[in-house]
């Protein structure tokens, strides 16, 4: 990696940081106290390890019959993603999309990795557009209503270092470690 990208991915993970102890400290909870871990990180503990265990098994068997498989680990993967993210940020009211998104990305990965059949992108092109348009008229009302500088500052910080990562590389950029 580039100096460049290491950066880029700094200013993420310190962004997302900035974030987390800002959403702590708006509400007065306490993510790390034992009770709460369970509260607040169950999606973490539970729903995402069956998903990854589902991935796990395709690759073991690697066939076309196995890919089915994919469906219910790409549901279960981004849908509990997005509940780890709602239950951290108290988001529900924005988050759902994702769950049209979870049915969508299962859908795509069974396309692309067993049977490619033309009718079954059909539903993951509708559900994901209806889930990208949700999110952005949700996340456009969120913005809005995001009063605090801090949590702006943190926003601006991790686009900042997306944007560092998807830059094309200058020709002074020699830098590989």
């Amino acid at each position: 990696m580039t100096m460049r990208r290491n950066y880029g991915v700094i200013a993420i993970v310190a962004g997302l940081i900035w974030l987390l102890i800002q959403a702590q400290s708006m509400d007065g909870r306490s993510y790390t106290e034992p009770g709460n871990i369970f509260a607040y990180f169950w999606p973490m503990l539970f729903v995402l390890p069956i998903g990854v265990f589902f991935h796990v098994a395709y690759l073991y068997k690697r066939s076309r019959a196995a890919a089915g498989m994919l469906i219910p680990g790409g549901i279960l993967v981004v849908s509990g993603l997005t509940c780890q993210v709602a239950m951290l940020f108290d988001a529900w009211g924005t988050m759902w999309p994702g769950f049209l998104l979870a049915v969508a990305f299962g859908l795509l990965e069974f396309y692309l990795f067993g049977f490619r059949l033309f009718w079954l992108l059909l539903p993951v092109f509708v559900l994901g557009s209806c889930a990208i348009i949700f999110f952005s008229l949700l996340s456009l009302g969120a913005i809005a209503s995001f009063n605090s500088l801090q949590g702006l500052t943190a926003c601006f910080v991790i686009l900042g270092g997306l944007l560092v990562l998807l830059m094309k590389r200058s020709g002074g950029d020699h830098d590989k470690f």
